[in-house]
Order: structure tokens, then sequence, then C-alpha cells
């Protein structure tokens, strides 16, 4: 009788945009896992989808990043972080301008 090869296989989570952020904000897995005060390794498994992440651990990933939650979860930083960073810099004053230009821009304005 032939002996069976067991293969252990990795349970795969949830894929993110964490490390495109991390990456796209110029940080290092150590830095910003010192950030959050977890250990790189843990990070790693996160980037990887290797790992569950929690409600906590997200919040602190978002606020070490500059981000929300949903954005880490969501969006791909390489092709809409420069917007979502100039989006969180207009203030109240200019909120109905910016969105006229925007509605403007892609021809959503009606």
């Amino acid at each position: 009788m032939a002996k069976q090869k067991t293969v252990y296989q990795r349970k795969q989570y949830r894929r993110t945009f964490l490390k495109a952020w991390r990456l796209y904000r110029g940080l290092t897995l150590e830095r910003l896992a010192e950030r959050v005060g977890v250990q790189p390794s843990a990070l790693s498994y996160l980037e990887r989808g290797q790992s569950a992440y929690n409600q906590g651990l997200l919040e602190a990933l978002a606020e070490a990043l500059n981000v929300t939650p949903s954005h880490i979860l969501e969006v791909d930083p390489t092709k809409d972080g420069e917007v979502i960073d100039l989006v969180r810099l207009i203030d109240d004053r200019n909120r109905d301008q910016a969105i006229r230009v925007l509605k403007a821009l892609t021809g959503t304005d009606s």
C-alpha cells in the first residue's frame, strides 16, 4: 500500500490593500509594526492574507497610515491614493466648491 502524502494548507483570509498603503506611505514593515505595536511578522501575515485582522488592529493601522479602515480594505492607493489624500485636505469651507469641480470633471454635474 502506497503511503499518502499529507499536505498542510494555510487558511487564506481576505486580502487587503495594507501592503500597498504601507508602501505608498513609504514605510517599512518594521516601522509600521512599531507604530501599531505588533511584530513585523504579524503584519507580513496580514499583508499576505494568511492571518485575520480584528477591528482594533485595523483602526490602529488606518491611523498609522492616515487613511480610514475602509480604505485599507477597498482602495488601491496606486490608483486612488493621491485623490484620497487631496480630498482629505479639503476643509468644510471649500467642500461645496470641490464637489462642483469634481462633478464637472466627471460629467456628473447634472
